[in-house]
């Protein structure tokens, strides 16, 4: 999809059990102009049903961990399984547990967020996230 100035938009999927946390990365990510939200699933089945329908392929997916039915690792070995090519897979969790971390990494996730919480700290993720997927267009 094309943006502003001809520039290309990333596709996004959110991936989230709470509708409050998803209103907030929605609102997050579209004060960006590089991003725009083409999904929201309620659960990792959702996301799993979603990817699988032949619907709009996202470039990114913010996949929460904790979540009912199949969670985020759930979500991450059924993406593995797929070999996904370019899509990018981040994690946008409320654990800050190392071992949450390290099992996201292991399961091929291609970063790792804290919830933010601050405006600061959403516009810094938002930074990290547009170069993660720069880094990744372009190696």
């Amino acid at each position: 999809m094309r943006g502003f100035m001809g520039m290309d938009k990333y596709k996004v999927l959110l991936v989230d059990d709470s509708p409050d946390d998803r209103f907030f990365e929605k609102t997050f990510l579209e004060r960006s102009s590089k991003f725009i939200v083409i999904g929201e699933a309620r659960d990792g089945q959702e996301a799993i049903d979603y990817l699988q329908g032949g619907g709009e392929v996202p470039d990114l997916i913010l996949l929460d961990l904790k979540m009912p039915r199949k969670n985020g690792f759930d979500v991450l070995q059924w993406i593995r399984s797929l070999n996904p090519g370019r899509l990018t897979v981040a994690i946008l969790s409320g654990s800050s547990l190392a071992e949450d971390i390290t099992q996201s990494m292991a399961l091929g996730a291609h970063a790792y967020f804290k919830k933010a919480s601050s405006r600061e700290e959403q516009e810094k993720m938002i930074v990290d996230i547009e170069k993660l997927l720069e880094e990744r267009k372009n190696s």
